[in-house]
């Protein structure tokens, strides 16, 4: 009876509401009441800083990485759409992104809902933006954006501290975006402070033609040469509160260049053509495989990713209001 009306409040949702309240809507056609479906944005984030701390022996997450890691969220972002199913499913317009319960979305809803003693399923449509494999945490982002979904769906009155603990089960990046804005994040041992700053930046996400698994970038590691920066991680924080530009662009740097790098040496090419074509300081996302380059404004931004050689987005910092 309204083919068109979802799509339309969709639109008029996202310009006029962000991604922080979710959108209900129902509507009739011939066959009746359609299920209640839930809307939002997931947005991701870059790191400024990564350093890998060490292996960890004992204890709950014996086997992952401490890690000591300045995270920084954009404004680039998939969608995502729920709604309540009599079994788990998920739809998505990447042929990249797995469609079964290997899908840190589906993990994300399975635990909310375990979590609070129900049993409930939902279909996930993900529209995606932020490249697979690329050090950008799209997955992460993703999963907790469909347990906050699934969290109102089902009213679990969970808060958002109770929704980070049970997305480190899902995913040690997971927690961060319960957080958002600009954090620093030790991730396997729990410890997330958020980072207070004015500064935003304007970013040239430079995408090669392959991803790289964080599973390789882990086995990688030469632990003889990580963590030998973490004080300039410490010193980072203090630029950001103290919004030093300067000093931040100085400060960047991240361990999985070490072990990463010489494998894919493409990506240091990458790192020095940004910086060549005038970004202030260019580094590896995450474990990769993306590249990104600070630029002094937007404009500059859009002009150095037109002539990268490689594909490239253009993002900025996320505002908070």
């Amino acid at each position: 009876m309204y083919p068109d009306l979802p799509n339309s409040l969709f639109d008029f949702r996202c310009r006029v509401f962000g991604s922080i309240f979710p959108f209900r809507f129902f509507y009739d056609d011939m066959e009746g009441i359609f299920p209640m479906s839930l809307f939002a944005r997931s947005y991701t984030r870059v790191t400024l800083s990564l350093d890998i701390v060490g292996r960890l022996d004992k204890g709950e997450f014996a086997g992952y990485h401490e890690l000591g890691i300045i995270k920084h969220q954009i404004d680039l972002a998939d969608d995502i759409t729920i709604a309540p199913a009599t079994k788990m499913g998920i739809t998505c317009d990447s042929p990249e992104v797995p469609l079964d319960e290997s899908n840190l979305c589906w993990k994300a809803a399975s635990a909310v809902a375990s979590a609070v003693g129900i049993n409930e399923a939902v279909h996930i449509t993900l529209a995606k933006r932020i490249p697979v494999k690329g050090g950008l945490a799209g997955g992460s982002a993703n999963a907790a954006t469909v347990m906050k979904l699934c969290s109102d769906l089902w009213e679990t009155g969970l808060d958002k501290e109770e929704l980070a603990a049970i997305g480190r089960r899902v995913g040690m990046d997971v927690p961060f975006y319960f957080i958002g804005g600009t954090a620093f994040d030790t991730e396997s041992t729990g410890i997330i402070e958020q980072i207070p700053t004015g500064l935003t930046f304007d970013f040239v996400l430079a995408i090669p033609p392959f991803g790289v698994s964080t599973k390789d970038a882990y086995c990688g590691i030469d632990y003889s040469q990580i963590n030998r920066w973490s004080e300039r991680t410490a010193h980072l924080r203090e630029a950001l509160s103290a919004d030093d530009c300067e000093l931040i662009f100085s400060l960047m740097h991240n361990d999985f260049e070490l072990s990463v790098f010489p494998k894919y040496p493409q990506l240091a090419s990458v790192k020095s053509q940004l910086v060549k074509l005038g970004c202030r300081v260019a580094v590896m996302s995450g474990s990769g495989s993306t590249v990104i380059g600070i630029a002094d404004d937007t404009e500059k931004a859009k002009w150095i990713a037109s002539q990268m050689d490689v594909e490239c987005l253009t993002a900025s910092s996320l505002g908070t209001d």
